[in-house]
């Protein structure tokens, strides 16, 4: 089904020029990046172009998710609230997720900060490191689980009472899964790789660089995919057996 949602996304001409709008922004973000950390207006402007840049993503969303189901349209005030919602029960998730990580990383975070503060160009500790590539891909397959029946009820309480039967099914762990391993996997090669310089500037960690970029332009296209899955697979069992 990958080959075919590939297809809805290649029909859809609105996603492509939102890319391209994000990749300008992309490159003006990094360019103002100094003129946001010295402050003034210029910082005024490169904030605008920041949250210019997360609309990108909130707009795209919508493009893909309102086409996935021709014979139900999404309006975009019903995504947009299902949006409000979700930022609240995220922000909630990882304020628990913080509480309970806290005891094990909480004393070894204060005293890098402190060091950090006196001596800048301090490394991360090796433990600290591989214990956050850990947990962000463990909390990464955790919510791509979740997130992506969210998305196909637009609807907290029902993507919450759907959770159960979704994660029972194979085909959806595949489908949520694959996608986010594929994009995870550069970005630990950069980090296991990271403290030499001599592999980041060469032409492995180069072309390492090139994917992650790539990867933070289309995000949200490859992690709509889950949704699609579902939206499409739900469709074709309400159709009949034969189209499933």
């Amino acid at each position: 089904m990958f080959k075919e949602y590939l297809q809805y996304i290649l029909s859809r001409g609105q996603i492509r020029f939102i890319v391209l709008v994000r990749s300008v922004l992309f490159l003006l973000v990094f360019s103002a990046i100094p003129a946001i950390q010295a402050g003034g207006a210029v910082a005024l402007g490169g904030i605008l172009i920041v949250l210019g840049l997360l609309g990108t993503y909130v707009v795209n969303g919508y493009v893909i998710r309102s086409g996935m189901d021709p014979a139900r349209p999404v309006e975009f005030s019903k995504y947009f609230i299902f949006l409000l919602t979700l930022a609240l029960f995220l922000i909630l998730f990882f304020l628990i997720v913080a509480r309970l990580v806290e005891p094990f990383l909480g004393t070894q975070l204060q005293e890098f900060l402190k060091k950090q503060s006196t001596e800048p160009g301090t490394p991360l500790p090796a433990e600290f490191v591989r214990f956050y590539l850990i947990f962000a891909f463990v909390l990464g397959l955790v919510l791509h689980l979740i997130l992506p029946v969210l998305f196909s009820k637009l609807s907290l309480i029902q993507g919450i009472k759907e959770l159960p039967s979704c994660i029972k099914r194979s085909d959806y762990i595949v489908a949520a899964w694959t996608p986010f391993v594929i994009m995870f996997v550069p970005d630990l090669l950069v980090s296991l790789i990271s403290n030499s310089e001599e592999m980041m500037v060469s032409m492995f960690g180069q072309i390492l660089l090139i994917v992650i970029f790539f990867f933070m332009l289309t995000s949200d296209i490859f992690l709509q995919y889950p949704t699609y899955y579902l939206v499409r697979t739900e469709k074709r069992i309400a159709e009949g057996p034969d189209n499933v």
